[in-house]
């Protein structure tokens, strides 16, 4: 998978929060942790002995389907985790991504929450080409909101098929997402567990 079209699968599984996980990275208050691959490897075996691609970055608002200014007090860390040896991400071995954002108060991260929510259907642009997510709700119960996605998309005739969770503990908001280029769809459940592990590591 090409480096654009990797980070276009981010993008279409997490479209509202992927956002300040493909920021450019930048040194501003301690930013929250994410899960370790040995972690996640728990959950998903493909990717035991394999490593993580981590980076921070700043927080952007989200306004009209356009990212804006970096919130104040905000910071982000993503995490994009890869097997020991390269396989086409398929719905039982899917492709697996964090990021955890973290505000200066409770009430800032709300407010983030509820512009980014507005943004569910925006537009991706994906190498020039406007693609229309298709998304469906999933069920979860997690901190103090949350919510979850199957996200399904085509890109150049190629069949996406994405499992995505937010959700909110106090300050702290996480997004995860799992992804499948098999046409199949990565479990729920176990999508689910990722964002559990993900809302307990970030602080």
């Amino acid at each position: 998978m090409t480096r654009w079209l990797s980070r276009a699968v981010v993008a279409l599984a997490v479209p509202v929060l992927a956002v300040p996980a493909l920021t450019t990275p930048a040194h501003a208050a301690k930013a929250p942790k994410v899960p370790a691959v040995a972690q996640v490897a728990k959950i998903y075996p493909h990717l035991a002995g394999g490593t993580a691609s981590t980076s921070t970055s700043s927080v952007k608002s989200i306004k009209k389907c356009k990212s804006g200014k970096a919130i104040k007090g905000a910071t982000s860390a993503s995490a994009a985790y890869s097997p020991a040896q390269y396989a086409t991400p398929t719905a039982a071995a899917p492709l697996v991504y964090v990021s955890a954002l973290k505000f200066r108060n409770t009430k800032a991260a709300v407010k983030y929450l509820r512009s980014a929510s507005k943004a569910t259907k925006c537009p991706v642009d994906v190498g020039g080409t406007k693609v229309k997510v298709k998304v469906k709700k999933l069920k979860v119960r997690l901190g103090d909101q949350s919510w979850g996605y199957t996200v399904t998309a085509t890109i150049s005739g190629q069949k996406f098929v994405s499992q995505s969770v937010v959700a909110r503990k106090g300050k702290k908001i996480i997004t995860t997402g799992v992804s499948a280029t098999d046409g199949g769809t990565p479990s729920a459940k176990k999508a689910v567990k990722l964002a559990k592990l993900t809302l307990k590591t970030a602080r």
